[in-house]
């Protein structure tokens, strides 16, 4: 691939596979809101830096007091 770039489909599908899958939930954790390919994703839907939704992963603790952000699906129960 030397002097050439990829494109935004094969771009997508190596997030894809490379990235750890994020979901973003309601405050009740009830409601799942959005899920991303990778924390960059969800940093770029929630309006803040990577590193932040990596904190409040490894925190647990709600994002601006509106969303619980994991890195696995919530049971209904």
């Amino acid at each position: 691939m030397y002097n050439k770039n990829h494109s935004e489909e094969s771009k997508n599908k190596i997030s894809i596979s490379n990235g750890t899958s994020i979901f973003v939930y309601l405050s009740d954790g009830k409601i799942l809101i959005n899920s991303f390919s990778s924390a960059i994703k969800a940093s770029e839907f929630l309006n803040v830096s990577y590193h932040t939704v990596l904190k409040y992963i490894k925190n647990g603790k709600l994002l601006k007091n509106k969303w619980i952000i994991t890195t696995y699906l919530i049971s209904k129960e």
